[in-house]
């Protein structure tokens, strides 16, 4: 494992998803300040979630035949203008757009920055992939307080805090690059695969630059697994899109707190949620991926059960930290095994799973919105709920091979 490397592309993970964490904890400003209703406050992360998948895998095919570095400093900054200009905005849909900018600006980075976690995980694939998980959770983490703050503070204008970070962040992380041997190089693997074989030493230094993957002249394609595995993630997306954007919506209009407190909620969420994926990144490197995702599934439809019939503010609190385990403690080992599922085009594989998964995730929150204006915010996470149900079941259809 080479743990410079992972603790840079952590980093600029961290830039990116700040980005994505600060969106669920602004709902409820926007949702005031321009009179939403849930349904279309909720299709707010339709625009972030939606483009954002489905143009990751396309970034990912095009990073397994061409290397492109400078995806993770344009992706950060993308990310974080669009939320900056979103702030000064009044128009519905112009808001909306600058929302899709920004989920747009996370899938320039997102298969490119897993391409490198791969890489640089060696044999400790489970334990590499949480610690670039870390680096995102944190950000969703650190967003919701900046959001708590700057919003809380200066209004919406106080989104503008958000770009830049990102344009500070976004040249450091190019600076670096730059730095690097090969650093602006978007050759093709194999010049640098020949480079690498005639001088070790000097290619050594080319890797953060250009991603290259181990040899693949073995690896095979496990389409029907990989098939049955973005299932799963699709269940695990919907509930975590859903918390990431009910959870503050619910602290502030069923348990009657304050937008900030709502923010804190979430932060409650994500922070022992980073705790559980890298927990859960270990775990698969000793028990294997297929068993720490049943784990994670068969906890998380009776939590949002509990959830949803949670009436107090101590409850719901307590509560809070289960969630987390539940729905981060598969993350790495999601993305990992389809990885290897896909190992030809393991890109492409980032992409789905980081991506377009995510997209029926977005693409659920507008019904839940729904749900939550005709019946109120604690059926949403019954609905929650049955979506975990679901998913526990398509978990036992994975084959445990597909650890190997």
């Amino acid at each position: 494992m080479e743990r410079k490397k992972l603790a840079l592309i952590s980093f600029g993970h961290l830039s990116c998803d700040i980005n994505g964490g600060a969106l669920p904890a602004c709902l409820p400003y926007l949702r005031t300040a321009h009179g939403l209703d849930y349904q279309a406050t909720a299709a707010f992360m339709l625009a972030y979630s939606c483009l954002s998948s489905l143009v990751q895998p396309f970034f990912g095919w095009l990073a397994d035949r061409h290397r492109k570095p400078w995806f993770v400093p344009i992706g950060i900054f993308l990310a974080g203008g669009g939320l900056a200009v979103m702030g000064f905005l009044a128009g519905y849909w112009a808001i909306f757009i600058c929302i899709a900018i920004s989920g747009i600006g996370s899938a320039f980075f997102h298969p490119e920055g897993a391409r490198f976690a791969n890489k640089f995980s060696g044999a400790q694939k489970g334990t590499g992939m949480s610690l670039f998980s870390i680096g995102g959770n944190s950000g969703f983490i650190l967003g919701p307080l900046l959001v708590a703050f700057f919003v809380g503070h200066f209004g919406l204008g106080g989104m503008s805090a958000f770009g830049v970070i990102a344009a500070i962040m976004a040249i450091a992380l190019a600076w670096q690059i730059a730095l690097l041997p090969g650093g602006a190089s978007d050759a093709s693997p194999s010049p640098k695969s020949a480079a690498k074989a005639a001088d070790p030493a000097s290619a050594e230094g080319d890797e953060l630059a250009s991603g290259a993957d181990e040899p693949r002249e073995m690896a095979v394609n496990n389409w029907h697994e990989f098939s049955r595995l973005v299932v799963v993630i699709l269940s695990r997306s919907i509930m975590f899109v859903g918390c990431n954007t009910f959870i503050p919506l619910y602290w502030v209009n069923s348990l009657g707190q304050s937008a900030a407190q709502g923010a804190t909620a979430l932060v409650i969420f994500g922070a022992f949620g980073v705790a559980c994926n890298f927990a859960g990144g270990l775990l698969s490197d000793r028990i294997g991926y297929v068993p720490v995702i049943r784990i994670a599934f068969l906890t998380a439809a009776p939590i949002l059960f509990l959830f949803a019939l949670s009436e107090s503010i101590l409850a719901s609190y307590l509560l809070l930290p289960l969630l987390g385990l539940a729905l981060y403690l598969p993350f790495s080992s999601q993305v990992v095994l389809g990885q290897q599922l896909l190992a030809k085009n393991i890109g492409f594989a980032s992409g789905v799973t980081l991506g377009l998964s995510t997209t029926v995730g977005g693409m659920a929150q507008p019904l839940l919105g729904w749900v939550a204006d005709s019946y109120g915010l604690p059926r949403v996470f019954m609905v929650l709920a049955a979506v975990g149900l679901a998913g526990s079941i398509f978990t036992f259809l994975l084959s445990k091979k597909a650890n190997a």
